[in-house]
């Protein structure tokens, strides 16, 4: 270990990037670094509060050269203002998804159950863990996922039931649920060219895509299981790609459900879906 200013540090890695970003990018990139590894803010920079480098550190800063997504190479992410950890394994956790919870958060109870299918990270799992008192389970295909959300469940304090689960083969499982809550895959293929390399390289491609001539897939899957498997007076609450919200409630209401809503995220994208059973 050795210990450097955290100002040094901030421009050591502004110039380690320089050469893939922008020098304003690779500067708010520095500063995230510094929270996420060290929770040094801007003005512990500007006070060059010292910071502690670990032998491993030049091997992550060669890591942030290839692009490689600075969530990963830290290992963490913020997610609803607590500190989440990320791997390869997982999705980085987006803000959507926190607006997501948001408008479901007020429905829940201390007496409903609750699955998180495609938990990723947990995120979703572990924040409805922490902010109901509801009983909270989640399912994964990846078991590299499930890790990854089981340590963030304990270090952040939720009583969360993870289970490696395909939603494809729901029907081998027996549970009933009061809310269903995903953000599956929901990208083309064809939109791979519109993504940037750090997202297209480097996060789990099981997690994103799914195939042009069937976008809803998940969606008709999670539908389904849904309809079958939500208590009277249960939602199905799904995070969209922005091109299919008709669609997708069109889907749920011919699935069964006639109570459904579009919702638009914060930059006015159609983002959600809420069905109630």
């Amino acid at each position: 270990m050795s210990r450097v200013s955290s100002k040094e540090l901030v421009g050591q890695i502004i110039k380690s990037l320089l050469h893939l970003y922008a020098e304003n990018e690779a500067k708010t990139m520095a500063y995230r670094c510094l929270d996420l590894g060290w929770s040094c803010s801007a003005t512990d920079v500007l006070m060059e509060k010292p910071v502690e480098i670990s032998v491993e550190w030049d091997a992550k800063l060669g890591r942030l050269q290839t692009g490689e997504p600075l969530q990963y190479v830290m290992g963490f992410e913020f997610f609803r203002d607590r500190k989440f950890m990320v791997s390869p394994a997982t999705l980085i956790p987006r803000p959507e998804t926190e607006e997501l919870i948001t408008k479901i958060l007020f429905l829940i109870d201390e007496q409903h159950r609750v699955l998180d299918v495609g938990t990723g990270s947990g995120c979703i799992a572990v924040s409805l863990g922490i902010e109901t008192d509801a009983a909270i389970f989640a399912w994964d295909i990846s078991e590299g996922a499930l890790e990854i959300a089981k340590k963030n469940a304990n270090l952040l304090g939720a009583q969360v039931g993870f289970q490696l689960q395909d939603i494809f083969e729901w029907e081998q499982t027996r549970d009933t649920w009061d809310f269903i809550i995903s953000n599956p895959p929901y990208v083309l293929d064809q939109e791979k060219n519109e993504m940037s390399p750090n997202v297209l390289d480097f996060e789990p491609h099981v997690a994103l895509f799914v195939p042009d001539l069937d976008p809803l897939k998940f969606y008709r899957t999670l539908g389904n299981f849904a309809w079958s498997r939500l208590n009277p007076g249960g939602w199905l609450a799904v995070e969209i790609n922005r091109a299919y919200g008709l669609e997708t409630e069109k889907l749920f209401r011919q699935i069964g459900f006639s109570r459904t809503k579009l919702h638009q995220d914060f930059t006015g994208n159609d983002r959600f879906v809420f069905a109630q059973k």
